[in-house]
């Protein structure tokens, strides 16, 4: 026996020499089992260790021995006088040159009250009158019953044990339907479901956290819709082994989907900046070759066409704009003139596509710069009249410029950066076909394209 001062009630201490298979008990140890002589061999303290306890027990010492330094043991005794009493058992481990284990020194405290405070008590007043605080199990229970993230544990054979209500809402399925199951069984659907359980296997093996996994698929959630979840996974250990792991898990699907909405924003951004800065070049070159006199004007009132369309863009965001509001921004200057001597008549809630608004708001503005100039709105007696109608089929779209009533009209003797704008650029770019007929009656001008590339 130890010749120790056991000072704390309930509580004793132990050497086990490994090699000798021998066990001194202090006196408190022995008053806390309960027992009038000692047997100091090491079976006879595993006999009285609670047959459920046992076994698991000499596993975890056979792992302390081989592995670790310190060590920690939760286990039940079974008293000769017949009560069981819960024991935790705290100590290290002595080891020679070689590494070898030769004495484990250990306390054991009894801590019955306290398990059985944690789950069996009512969360009531105590017997003094004091409110209880909450006891460990009541916390733990709590926090993983109400986590904001999904929480899983699964033994070694990757069977889940344990499964908070969150989690389980995500995969769809009541908890009760995971226990005993492994993720592949339940959720067949995730993506590559063999990499997951092969990941979980690793960690069994390595006893390594993994945090921030990416994981997709469907589940019976949400049958019809891919999600995206970030788990964290570590291991569960007891005694040095790797008994089973665990995992955190959030559904990042609605941060996911905003983070590719954003990135395809950034890059549709990137690809209109780079094709609004071409645009604006080529301006800038066509207009100082052909209108060098009076360049500043000239570019100033075409750049404030693009803006137009682009203000319209944005409003949109990004969207196909109407036919009607695009033919609007680009008449500021007569907009008084709108409903009088101009006239706007097609379907309502005709659409162009906006990869084409920028460029029929420049063939547009050119039309309207040259009416102002030498075509039906140069005087007060000319009228114009834009017109738009779907084909039958609804796939191609038309818009008519008709001029009437104004000077006389003659073909231009020269080809301008005018004519390129509401021509050739515009039927490359819309991939369509522009017509202009400059009849003595009045000049006229067309446009057809289809809707969809």
């Amino acid at each position: 026996m130890l010749n120790t001062d056991d000072s704390i009630p309930g509580a004793g201490s132990y050497e086990w020499h490994v090699g000798e298979d021998r066990l001194l008990w202090s006196r408190g140890l022995v008053q806390l089992y309960g027992l009038t002589r000692v047997d100091e061999h090491a079976e006879a303290f595993y006999a009285l260790v609670h047959p459920q306890d046992r076994d698991r027990l000499r596993r975890e010492v056979q792992e302390v021995c081989a592995r670790a330094d310190h060590f920690e043991h939760r286990f039940r005794i079974l008293r000769p006088d017949g009560r069981v009493r819960h024991v935790l058992d705290r100590g290290r481990v002595v080891r020679d040159a070689q590494g070898s284990a030769v004495r484990l020194s250990g306390v054991e405290m009894d801590v019955t009250e306290i398990v059985e405070a944690s789950c069996g008590g009512t969360g009531g007043p105590g017997a003094d009158g004091s409110d209880r605080p909450p006891a460990d199990a009541e916390i733990l229970d709590a926090v993983f019953s109400d986590a904001p993230v999904g929480i899983g544990i699964w033994d070694r054979d990757l069977k889940f044990v344990k499964i908070n209500p969150l989690l389980a809402e995500m995969n769809g399925l009541p908890p009760e339907a995971h226990i005993g199951k492994t993720p592949k069984e339940l959720l067949p659907e995730v993506h590559d479901i063999d990499g997951v359980t092969q990941l979980l296997q690793e960690i069994l093996t390595s006893g390594l956290v993994r945090r921030n996994v990416e994981i997709s698929g469907v589940t019976p959630a949400r049958p019809s819709e891919r999600r995206y979840w970030k788990e964290h996974f570590f291991p569960i250990k007891s005694a040095g082994r790797v008994t089973g792991l665990a995992a955190i898990v959030e559904d990042i699907t609605e941060t996911r989907k905003a983070q590719e909405t954003i990135d395809a924003l950034l890059h549709e951004l990137n690809h209109r900046s780079k094709n609004m800065v071409s645009l604006i070049l080529a301006i800038s070159r066509q207009t100082a070759r052909s209108r060098p006199e009076d360049f500043l004007p000239v570019f100033q009132s075409r750049l404030e066409s693009m803006a137009a369309a682009q203000d319209l863009l944005v409003q949109r965001s990004w969207q196909d704009i109407d036919v009607e509001a695009l033919l609007r921004s680009q008449l500021p200057h007569v907009a008084h003139l709108i409903g009088e001597r101009i006239r706007l008549r097609g379907a309502p809630e005709v659409l162009v596509p906006a990869a084409a608004a920028q460029s029929l708001a420049l063939a547009i503005h050119e039309l309207t710069t040259n009416a102002l100039k030498y075509g039906a709105l140069s005087d007060e007696q000319g009228r114009l009249t834009i017109c738009w109608q779907l084909s039958a089929d609804g796939r191609k779209l038309q818009i008519v410029w008709r001029e009437r009533g104004g000077p006389f009209v003659s073909p231009p003797t020269r080809t301008g950066f005018g004519s390129t704008l509401t021509g050739a650029m515009l039927q490359s770019t819309l991939g369509g076909e522009t017509r202009a007929d400059y009849a003595s009656e009045g000049f006229t001008w067309s446009v057809e394209f289809p809707l969809q590339g």
